[in-house]
């Protein structure tokens, strides 16, 4: 299998950059690693050949520093590994393809449905996908009105923001949340809510579009999927057994068969590209209903080596030679949990 020899790899502080770089590492010798990140001293810093101090993905000037070090380095193919800089990235992969840096992300159109969740839903439900009852606030009336319709057939919902990174303003509201127990019996972190909070929070200020969602009581799985040249080379459930801040810590990688199939049916009416991540739940009716879509490589997937499957080398090596999904040797049911590791300088 042809590699590539340079590569960058973004978000150098993210909390699943090491594991990524470490996984690149081990498949090869002969790929010398870059990485970057908007703080100096981080985990990739230390783990990689040379590190770089950039701008927040968001910045108007990250585009051209990102084109700077590709083309002072040679970079073959940039790795981005963080959500903010996706959208930039994709509407620059034309002044990479011209400078020789293949850019892993997927096409600027898809990528922004992909990325906001009410359009992820809305444009799901219009190809007959099966998604959660959901409705999308964008004022605090919105809101109230699309919380009774659920409040009608449901005991609790969720809230999300339609664009965010990871678990940022995520909430389960039940009312039957004890106040004073989530205050002395349960970390700062809790995702749980009182209606009487949300409300008091909603209505004294603005906030960004939210999906308003049923909450989906079953157990969770994050899918590992890859696709190159408009081919789905791989779709890997694994169960989210334990989270530690919304990252998950423990699992299992498991041969689910309907969550597979409902994720090709997904990926086959919104065409992404590279490494991405599904969320998916079971409903209180037994059925896998997406949660959310992160079109990019997921922290935790570097838990599929120990499946046997290194992802983060797939994702940058030419192509993977399956003649259909999942046709590489997966070591189905194989458990694992993860740990913190000291880095010292």
């Amino acid at each position: 299998m042809e590699t590539v020899r340079n590569i960058l790899v973004t978000g150098g502080g993210a909390p699943g950059a090491p594991g990524i770089i470490k996984a690149i590492k081990r498949s090869s010798e002969k790929i010398k690693l870059f990485s970057c990140d908007i703080q100096e001293n981080t985990a990739g810093k230390f783990l990689t050949e040379k590190s770089f101090l950039v701008p927040p993905g968001n910045d108007l000037d990250y585009i051209d520093t990102i084109l700077q070090i590709c083309i002072e380095f040679e970079i073959d193919v940039l790795f981005p590994i963080t959500t903010k800089e996706l959208l930039p990235l994709s509407l620059a992969k034309d002044k990479f393809n011209a400078i020789g840096t293949q850019v892993i992300v997927s096409d600027f159109e898809n990528l922004q449905i992909a990325n906001d969740k009410g359009q992820l839903y809305k444009h799901l439900a219009k190809h007959g996908i099966a998604v959660p009852t959901f409705a999308v606030a964008n004022s605090y009336s919105q809101f109230t009105s699309a919380e009774s319709k659920l409040l009608e057939t449901e005991n609790k919902y969720i809230i999300k923001p339609c664009v965010a990174n990871g678990s940022r303003g995520f909430r389960i509201i039940d009312n039957k949340v004890d106040e004073n127990d989530l205050l002395f019996n349960h970390k700062p972190n809790s995702t749980c809510i009182s209606k009487a909070k949300l409300h008091s929070i909603l209505k004294e200020d603005h906030f960004p579009p939210i999906l308003v969602s049923e909450y989906l009581p079953g157990q969770e799985y994050t899918v590992d999927c890859l696709i190159q040249n408009g081919e789905t080379k791989l779709i890997i459930p694994r169960t989210r057994e334990k989270m530690n801040n919304g990252i998950s810590v423990a699992g299992t990688i498991e041969n689910n068969t309907e969550i597979i199939k409902y994720c090709q049916s997904i990926l086959d009416i919104l065409p992404l590209d590279g490494p991405i991540g599904i969320q998916v739940k079971y409903s209180k009716n037994n059925k896998p209903l997406i949660v959310e879509i992160n079109p990019r490589i997921q922290g935790t997937t570097i838990a599929c080596q120990g499946a046997g499957i290194n992802i983060p080398f797939l994702c940058i090596s030419k192509s993977t030679s399956c003649s259909k999904y999942n046709d590489l040797p997966i070591k189905w049911g194989t458990k694992f949990i993860r740990h913190y590791e000291e880095l010292y300088y």
